[in-house]
């Protein structure tokens, strides 16, 4: 995440407690920040903290280069060292509220932004991040509200409208969203995220050329996109070329080892394969179990390579987590009836099959015909 550049006084307003050796220091460290010297900026300011703990811009800036690093746990800390000394300062909230949703803390951020308006009632800034926390809570009704602000305050600012589309999106406004994301990208041709959020739009709509086109622009626009090979590679998988999927997916982690969602892509591809490769998929499966461990549909797709490896009580410890996770994950019965199947507990093989046709598994009944003698 980059920092906005600030104009950040550099006035007796600003350092009205501080020596001039002080303010030449904060200044030295702005300027350190500006030229994206983070680290040193870090340095510099430790001094000035270890030297005068309660100097609050030294703690603001220090935040910055720290969510700059990647940071963003040391950086909300500083956030609110500065917070603390003087509770009015909008641009410590907002810059809080952006680490927090780095970290996916959304409730938190949407507090921050919160915080950061009222101090700054006209901050379209706040609005088009606390309208992207309410997305990343699908609440996007909420979402609509501050970003129709945003884009009020400031028409000018193609995140806003991408973030807008998002929302559209998602409420099934597909004609709205795609308006949002093309003027998104009239703003800025280079914004990667706006046209992989436009393929995935048209590859909803069955577009499947089109939004090829968007993931491959997305990628060449920023090769270090992780989503947007993560996109490419799905659409290659509903198509069938496994191959290319799981080199996308490949591509995705290389760029972010500890992204669960493209571990989990490639597993499955590895798992439809010609190969088959369920000894590789189920490695994958375990990679993204070990970043993510509360996604049931990882414990059931392990599961499944399991039992196609003829490892049937193994199995069932995945499908059972998985429904322990998402009570409510038909695919999950389904396969463990399989599995029981396989382990000559055809009545509670049934049961399963019956509880997966009861949310809505179709396929479930043929099980059911076969095994349970029911017409």
């Amino acid at each position: 995440m980059k920092i906005f550049l600030l104009t950040f006084c550099l006035t007796t307003l600003c350092f009205q407690s501080q020596s001039q050796s002080k303010e030449t220091q904060f200044e030295k460290a702005i300027a350190l920040l500006s030229q994206g010297k983070y680290k040193r900026t870090v340095k510099e300011l430790n001094k000035a903290i270890k030297n005068d703990p309660d100097a609050q811009i030294a703690h603001f800036i220090r935040g910055l280069a720290n969510s700059d690093l990647g940071n963003y746990e040391l950086a909300i800390v500083d956030f609110t060292e500065a917070i603390n000394r003087d509770n009015e300062i909008s641009k410590a909230f907002y810059h809080r509220g952006l680490a927090n949703l780095e970290l996916k803390n959304f409730e938190e951020a949407v507090t921050d932004f919160s915080e950061a308006i009222i101090l700054k009632p006209d901050y379209y800034a706040a609005y088009n991040s606390r309208g992207a926390a309410s997305n990343d809570l699908n609440n996007y009704e909420r979402a609509l509200i501050d970003l129709d602000k945003a884009i009020v305050l400031n028409s000018k600012d193609a995140s806003a409208f991408n973030n807008r589309g998002v929302s559209k999106f998602h409420l099934g406004d597909h004609e709205a969203a795609m308006i949002d994301y093309n003027k998104a990208i009239s703003i800025n041709r280079k914004f990667a995220q706006a046209y992989s959020n436009r393929g995935l739009l048209r590859e909803n709509i069955n577009d499947i050329s089109g939004a090829l086109l968007d993931y491959n622009r997305a990628i060449a626009n920023d090769p270090d996109f992780e989503i947007a090979y993560i996109n490419r590679g799905n659409l290659k998988s509903s198509k069938n070329d496994f191959k290319g999927a799981i080199k996308d997916h490949s591509k995705a982690i290389k760029i972010n080892p500890n992204y669960s969602v493209a571990y989990l892509n490639r597993a499955i591809a590895r798992a439809r394969s010609k190969r088959k490769d369920f000894k590789g998929s189920i490695r994958d499966f375990t990679s993204a179990i070990e970043l993510d461990p509360k996604r049931a549909q990882t414990f059931s797709g392990r599961g499944l390579s399991k039992y196609n490896l003829g490892n049937y009580r193994e199995s069932m410890d995945d499908f059972n987590m998985a429904i322990e996770l998402n009570p409510n994950y038909a695919f999950s019965y389904r396969n463990r009836g399989k599995s029981r199947i396989k382990l000559n507990q055809t009545s509670e093989a049934c049961k399963d099959f019956l509880m997966a046709l009861e949310l809505g598994d179709a396929d479930a009944s043929d099980f059911i015909k076969k095994h349970c003698n029911q017409k």
